[in-house]
């Protein structure tokens, strides 16, 4: 009886175990697709996804942040409504352009704030560091799937994201403790039109470093 006690109890300690390294298999991160959070690939996907400002500098002059539309200026002495990007193609850097306030302005880390007068947006101006790190010529084709397992709490989870401000907030919130993985393959998109794709980190980091390297940034 002694002996069969024995048996069981080894039999139980050895499924324990196994089972212990099937679920530390199971969560081990891949290091194709998990992202340490201080690593270069993680800061560069944040750059990506910081918000670029420079593509309205003819009127509020800050390529750290944009306004956000719609919104209304005195073109030449006349009402103009900015409602899209296209619109700033009819503006010239001889026109006389006021700017009617109030307006709200969209800063690099997607934050909105209310100005409401030109003092307030000559701060904003005054706070732009000279060259942003934001990348400007490639660009997150959404939805993009993201695991994160803490562990700490031994928790797994899946988090669609569907926009750059997202990811950013995404990115910007890991703690130390929760490792990243992107459930691949993801699409880019480059500002000349073209899509490609990455089926892992190396692909992704080196797509980003390349685009990066070829891009003419718009900051002053």
């Amino acid at each position: 009886m002694k002996n069969w006690i024995l048996i069981f109890v080894i039999s139980s300690v050895i499924l324990l175990i196994s089972c212990q390294e099937e679920e530390r298999e199971f969560i081990n991160p891949d290091i194709d697709t998990t992202i340490p959070r201080n690593s270069q690939l993680a800061g560069l996907m944040k750059n990506v996804v910081t918000h670029d400002g420079s593509f309205d500098d003819i009127v509020d002059q800050g390529h750290c942040f944009s306004v956000k539309l719609p919104y209304r200026i005195l073109l030449n002495g006349d009402e103009l409504v900015i409602t899209s990007n296209l619109d700033y193609q009819n503006i010239s850097t001889t026109d006389s352009i006021e700017i009617q306030f109030p307006i709200r302005i969209i800063q690099s880390n997607h934050q909105e704030n209310l100005v409401e007068n030109l003092a307030e947006l000559e701060n904003f101006r005054n706070n732009c560091k000279s060259n942003d790190e934001d990348i400007e010529c490639i660009d997150f084709v959404y939805p993009i799937l993201l695991s994160t397992f803490d562990s700490t709490s031994n928790q797994l989870k899946t988090t669609e994201i569907g926009h750059d401000s997202q990811m950013f907030s995404f990115m910007l919130d890991v703690n130390q403790t929760t490792s990243i993985s992107i459930n691949y393959p993801i699409k880019l998109l480059l500002h000349d039109g073209a899509e490609i794709e990455a089926q892992h980190n190396t692909d992704l980091l080196n797509e980003i470093l390349d685009a990066a390297s070829v891009c003419d940034e718009n900051d002053g």
